[in-house]
């Protein structure tokens, strides 16, 4: 059976979803936990492990939108459903942003519960152990919307071609999408979600070096507020697919010499090894003038500005994802001088590691 926590200030609606002949064998959920609040139901999370939370979105001391970003950010749980008043509409939109797996308007109903269940608990069966990945909560059956199967296809293949026409063919997507469900807001940003993170999902596995330098989440942050229209939900996609893009050119350029394609992708998923022009001309058996000379003339930027690059991005990812003091960061990448490896971050970043790390800069820089 999975593990369901209720959440919800009214008692009234807790007895009314928990007297519902749906739990147990006819649907393999059953209610373990209920909370009056987000703050309750974090600390019940934090001490039991549960499968799906169903929450209201109005709680006092934290509502159901700031639990569910909680849930996202420490992995709390797979599945989150909103409960939300119709006038409620756009926070249910955002919470669908936010990584909800759906919503239901109030009061929940048998006949809406037991088929979200059924995808629910299809969703979860094929998740393995401990995996950690992008939310899929719009993972339906074929016949729950007509998803479009062929151009995710052909975004993939532009992300791993580094066509920059996949950002003119992801938002017509979006329109597209938006048009054949104008009458159901929600179902319309489930499957953009859906197409989104199978996206990113896609390119992570494509690049796999992407991990030493973005992390995957970062996709799934919200970094602004939304108005609750469908131009900010698009808007929010086609910045962060955008952003991905631009790095992935940035570090690594298409080119077409199999040696330097073969000396990048080492670099790519070495970050924090000695990555000197002597050093990689000898691993690759080829002339360090010739190495210098032909990555200029290919790429467009220097050898060495390029390394200082790519050790930049790692510092700026461990920066942000690491503990680790600032000198320990310049040893572990190369740099045995910490003034010089300051200054060479802050003439990329426009700030110096300790400002960096003050300022709490959420968004990667190009």
């Amino acid at each position: 059976m999975y593990k369901t926590l209720i959440v919800d200030d009214r008692e009234i609606f807790l007895l009314e979803l928990k007297r519902m002949h749906i739990w147990g064998e006819p649907s393999g959920f059953e209610i373990t936990g209920k909370a009056g609040n987000g703050r309750q139901a974090l600390d019940l999370l934090h001490e039991t492990a549960y499968d799906l939370v169903i929450t209201d979105i109005r709680m006092p001391i934290i509502d159901g939108l700031q639990l569910l970003h909680e849930i996202q950010n420490e992995n709390l749980c797979p599945c989150v459903i909103l409960l939300s008043e119709f006038s409620e509409f756009q926070y249910a939109r955002q919470g669908i942003i936010y990584g909800a797996f759906d919503y239901l308007v109030k009061p929940a109903r048998e006949k809406e519960l037991i088929p979200l269940l059924k995808r629910i608990r299809k969703h979860l069966d094929t998740l393995p152990a401990n995996k950690l990945s992008l939310s899929n909560g719009a993972d339906t059956e074929e016949d729950f919307w007509a998803y479009p199967v062929s151009e995710e296809k052909m975004l993939i293949h532009y992300f791993k071609e580094k066509d920059t026409a996949l950002i003119t063919l992801f938002q017509n997507t979006l329109e597209q999408v938006y048009e054949a469900l104008k009458d159901n807001l929600i179902k319309s940003d489930l499957m953009i979600k859906k197409l989104y993170h199978n996206i990113i999902s896609a390119v992570y596995q494509e690049f796999t070096w992407l991990s030493y330098f973005i992390h995957i989440h970062y996709f799934e942050e919200i970094d602004y507020i939304h108005e609750g229209n469908t131009d900010s939900f698009q808007s929010f996609y086609i910045r962060k697919i955008t952003y991905l893009l631009q790095f992935i050119l940035k570090l690594d350029p298409p080119i077409h010499d199999n040696t330097l394609k073969d000396i990048i992708t080492y670099i790519l998923e070495n970050p924090e090894a000695d990555l000197k022009l002597k050093v990689l001309a000898s691993r690759f058996f080829i002339n360090n003038t010739y190495l210098s000379n032909t990555f200029f003339t290919k790429t467009g930027i220097h050898f060495n500005d390029y390394i200082t690059v790519i050790k930049m991005s790692r510092a700026e990812y461990l920066f942000k994802y690491s503990d680790q003091k600032i000198y320990e960061i310049s040893y572990q990448l190369g740099y045995k001088d910490i003034n010089y490896f300051s200054k060479q971050f802050k003439k990329i970043y426009g700030f110096s590691p300790t400002e960096y790390r003050n300022n709490e800069i959420r968004d990667y820089q190009i």
